[in-house]
Protein backbone atom coordinates (compact mmCIF):
# COMPACT_ATOMS: atom_id res chain seq x y z
CA UNK A 1 0.00 0.00 0.00
CA UNK A 2 3.37 2.61 0.72
CA UNK A 3 3.39 2.33 -3.74
CA UNK A 4 0.10 4.29 -3.37
CA UNK A 5 1.17 7.08 -1.03
CA UNK A 6 4.53 8.22 -1.45
CA UNK A 7 5.21 12.03 -0.98
CA UNK A 8 8.51 11.55 -2.87
CA UNK A 9 6.34 10.24 -6.07
CA UNK A 10 3.98 12.71 -5.28
CA UNK A 11 6.29 15.56 -5.32
CA UNK A 12 7.74 13.83 -8.64
CA UNK A 13 11.19 12.50 -7.15
CA UNK A 14 10.69 9.02 -7.77
CA UNK A 15 9.90 7.51 -11.03
CA UNK A 16 7.63 3.33 -10.01
CA UNK A 17 8.04 0.81 -12.33
CA UNK A 18 5.11 0.96 -15.15
CA UNK A 19 3.58 -2.36 -13.20
CA UNK A 20 2.83 0.01 -10.21
CA UNK A 21 1.38 2.69 -13.07
CA UNK A 22 -0.69 -0.22 -14.60
CA UNK A 23 -2.00 -1.58 -11.11
CA UNK A 24 -3.56 1.62 -9.85
CA UNK A 25 -5.34 2.01 -12.86
CA UNK A 26 -6.84 -1.20 -12.79
CA UNK A 27 -7.47 -0.40 -8.89
CA UNK A 28 -9.39 2.72 -10.06
CA UNK A 29 -10.85 1.32 -12.58
CA UNK A 30 -12.22 -1.46 -10.51
CA UNK A 31 -13.09 1.28 -7.86
CA UNK A 32 -15.10 3.50 -10.96
CA UNK A 33 -16.61 0.26 -11.57
CA UNK A 34 -18.14 -0.12 -8.10
CA UNK A 35 -19.29 2.97 -8.16
CA UNK A 36 -21.78 2.42 -11.59
CA UNK A 37 -22.96 -0.63 -9.39
CA UNK A 38 -23.87 1.80 -6.77
CA UNK A 39 -25.45 4.25 -9.10
CA UNK A 40 -27.01 1.70 -11.07
CA UNK A 41 -28.88 0.04 -7.42
CA UNK A 42 -29.57 3.79 -5.97
CA UNK A 43 -31.59 4.16 -9.16
CA UNK A 44 -33.47 0.68 -8.83
CA UNK A 45 -32.14 -1.40 -10.90
CA UNK A 46 -31.49 -5.38 -9.68
CA UNK A 47 -29.80 -8.42 -10.11
CA UNK A 48 -30.99 -10.68 -13.18
CA UNK A 49 -33.40 -7.86 -14.41
CA UNK A 50 -33.28 -8.23 -18.10
CA UNK A 51 -30.20 -6.14 -19.22
CA UNK A 52 -26.95 -7.93 -17.14
CA UNK A 53 -25.17 -4.32 -17.19
CA UNK A 54 -25.32 -4.85 -13.21
CA UNK A 55 -23.79 -8.13 -13.30
CA UNK A 56 -21.65 -7.37 -16.23
CA UNK A 57 -20.33 -4.43 -14.10
CA UNK A 58 -19.10 -6.98 -10.82
CA UNK A 59 -17.44 -9.16 -13.26
CA UNK A 60 -15.41 -6.41 -14.51
CA UNK A 61 -14.79 -4.79 -11.28
CA UNK A 62 -13.94 -8.12 -9.84
CA UNK A 63 -11.65 -8.81 -13.02
CA UNK A 64 -9.48 -5.04 -12.43
CA UNK A 65 -9.38 -5.81 -8.94
CA UNK A 66 -8.09 -9.50 -9.21
CA UNK A 67 -5.44 -8.32 -12.38
CA UNK A 68 -4.01 -5.55 -9.97
CA UNK A 69 -3.30 -8.04 -7.29
CA UNK A 70 -1.73 -10.31 -9.25
CA UNK A 71 0.20 -7.56 -10.69
CA UNK A 72 1.16 -6.42 -7.98
CA UNK A 73 2.97 -9.39 -6.81
CA UNK A 74 4.58 -10.06 -9.56
CA UNK A 75 2.42 -12.76 -11.61
CA UNK A 76 -0.49 -12.96 -13.84
CA UNK A 77 -1.40 -12.29 -17.65
CA UNK A 78 0.06 -8.72 -17.25
CA UNK A 79 3.11 -9.71 -15.91
CA UNK A 80 5.30 -10.08 -18.89
CA UNK A 81 3.86 -6.90 -20.23
CA UNK A 82 4.65 -4.58 -18.09
CA UNK A 83 8.02 -4.42 -16.08
CA UNK A 84 8.24 -4.85 -12.12
CA UNK A 85 11.81 -3.44 -12.49
CA UNK A 86 13.06 -0.36 -10.08
CA UNK A 87 14.46 2.77 -11.72
CA UNK A 88 17.83 1.43 -10.40
CA UNK A 89 17.76 -1.90 -11.76
CA UNK A 90 16.69 -0.95 -15.16
CA UNK A 91 19.55 1.58 -15.06
CA UNK A 92 22.64 -1.24 -13.80
CA UNK A 93 20.66 -3.58 -16.94
CA UNK A 94 20.95 -0.83 -19.54
CA UNK A 95 24.57 0.13 -18.51
CA UNK A 96 25.72 -3.47 -18.49
CA UNK A 97 23.79 -4.23 -22.17
CA UNK A 98 25.78 -0.85 -23.46
CA UNK A 99 29.20 -2.13 -21.79
CA UNK A 100 28.65 -5.50 -23.58
CA UNK A 101 28.44 -4.01 -26.92
CA UNK A 102 31.08 -1.92 -26.71
CA UNK A 103 33.20 -4.78 -26.07
CA UNK A 104 31.43 -6.30 -28.81
CA UNK A 105 32.76 -3.70 -31.07
CA UNK A 106 35.78 -3.56 -29.83
CA UNK A 107 36.67 -7.65 -30.48
CA UNK A 108 35.27 -7.05 -34.16
CA UNK A 109 37.32 -3.87 -34.59
CA UNK A 110 40.96 -5.98 -32.92
CA UNK A 111 39.51 -8.97 -35.46
CA UNK A 112 39.18 -6.64 -38.61
CA UNK A 113 43.05 -5.26 -37.32
CA UNK A 114 44.29 -8.75 -37.92
CA UNK A 115 42.67 -10.00 -40.74
CA UNK A 116 43.91 -6.58 -42.59
CA UNK A 117 47.57 -7.07 -41.21
CA UNK A 118 47.55 -10.62 -42.39
CA UNK A 119 46.14 -9.71 -46.02
CA UNK A 120 48.74 -7.05 -46.11
CA UNK A 121 51.47 -9.80 -44.54
CA UNK A 122 50.06 -12.18 -47.70
CA UNK A 123 49.94 -9.57 -50.37
CA UNK A 124 53.87 -8.79 -49.35
CA UNK A 125 54.80 -12.35 -49.31
CA UNK A 126 53.40 -12.91 -53.45
CA UNK A 127 55.16 -9.38 -54.13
Amino acid sequence: MHRFFDVATLLGLVMHPPSVAVERLLYGTGVGLLLGIGFGLQTGRSFGSTSLALELFIVLAVGCFVLGWMLGNGSGPLARWFSHETEDAMAKRVRSDIEEVHRSEDVTAKWAEMEAKVLTEDLGEEA
